[in-house]
C-alpha cells in the first residue's frame, strides 16, 4: 500500500500558508492585550483592596527625617536664647519685662510642682476629678478626700451598697488647697501681661495660653493642660530665663529644666 501525501495547489498552499501566518500574529496580539489587560486589573485590584498609607514626600526623604530628629532633640543655646529674648521683649520696659517673667514662672512652676508631686496629669485625666476645681474657684476650694488606709474601700461599698461618692462623703475628710487664681483670673492676668508685649509672636503665645485655659475649663481635658504646662515650660525656661543656666544651678537633677519642648515659635 502506497503512501500518499495530501498536496494543494501551488496557489492554495501560498494562501493557505498567508492566512496561517495572518492567524498566527492575531493570536500573539490578543494573547499580549490579554495579558497587559489582565496586569492592570491586578494593579487596579491591589490599589483598591490593599491599605496603602498616604505619606507626604517629607516623611520619605532622608532629610526630613534627620531634620524631624533633629528637632526633637533640639535645644537652644544660651546665645539663641537672649536673642530670643531679646526681639520677644523689644518695646518694653525693664519692668514690664520683670512682671511678665515673674507670672510666667510663678505659673511654670506652680504646674510644675503638681506635675512632680502630685501626679497633676493623671488626676486630670478624670474629668470629675476635684482637681479641676482649680479652674473653677478660688479661695479655699477641695481638690479631693483623704481616707484612713485601714479601710477597704471595695469591701465597705460592696457591703453597704454604697457608690464611690456616697463612700467619701460617709467616710473621707475633704483635702483642701488655697487657689489664688482660677482660669478666669489667670486669663486676665495673661491679658494684662499681653496689653504690654509688642512682639507679635510673643502676643500669639500668651494669647495660646489664654485660649488654652479657656478650653481647658470648658473641656476638661487633661491634654489641654498638658499642653499648657509645656508652654509655660518653654517660655520660661527658654525664653525669659534660661533653665540650663539660670536654674539648674540650683536642682540636683537639671533634665526637667533642660528640656526644651519646642513651642517657640522663636527658634
Amino acid at each position: 500500500m502506497s503512501n500518499h501525501k495530501m498536496q494543494f495547489p501551488s496557489h492554495i498552499s501560498k494562501s493557505w500558508l498567508s492566512v496561517c501566518i495572518f492567524i498566527f500574529l492575531l493570536t500573539v496580539c490578543v494573547g499580549l492585550a490579554i495579558h497587559v489587560t489582565s496586569e492592570e486589573d491586578a494593579i487596579c485590584s491591589d490599589s483598591d483592596h490593599s491599605e496603602v498609607p498616604i505619606v507626604s514626600n517629607e516623611n520619605v526623604s532622608e532629610k526630613s527625617g534627620s531634620d524631624i530628629e533633629y528637632a526633637k532633640n533640639y535645644v537652644p543655646t544660651e546665645e539663641n536664647v537672649l536673642a530670643a529674648r531679646q526681639q520677644a521683649t523689644e518695646g518694653m520696659s525693664q519692668q514690664q519685662v520683670e512682671r511678665l517673667t515673674e507670672v510666667i514662672k510663678a505659673a511654670n512652676l506652680w504646674l510644675e510642682q503638681r506635675y512632680m508631686d502630685e501626679n497633676l496629669f493623671e488626676k486630670l485625666s478624670d474629668p470629675n476629678s476635684l482637681y479641676w476645681n482649680y479652674f473653677h474657684q478660688t479661695g479655699e476650694i477641695q481638690i479631693g478626700w483623704a481616707v484612713d488606709g485601714s479601710i477597704d474601700i471595695d469591701a465597705v461599698c460592696k457591703r453597704e451598697k454604697l457608690s464611690l461618692e456616697e463612700f467619701y462623703a460617709k467616710y473621707g475628710t475633704p483635702v483642701v488647697a488655697t487657689n489664688f487664681y482660677d482660669a478666669d483670673g489667670f486669663i486676665d492676668l495673661l491679658s494684662e501681661m499681653k496689653s504690654s508685649v509688642q512682639n507679635e509672636d510673643l502676643k500669639s503665645e500668651l494669647q495660646y495660653l489664654m485660649d488654652q485655659t479657656e478650653q481647658a475649663k470648658e473641656t476638661h481635658r487633661m491634654e489641654v493642660v498638658n499642653d499648657i504646662y509645656k508652654k509655660l515650660h518653654d517660655l520660661d525656661y527658654f525664653l525669659l530665663r534660661y533653665g540650663p543656666k539660670d536654674v539648674a544651678k540650683y536642682v540636683e537633677d537639671d533634665s526637667t529644666v533642660s528640656k526644651y519642648y519646642g513651642t517657640l515659635p522663636f527658634y
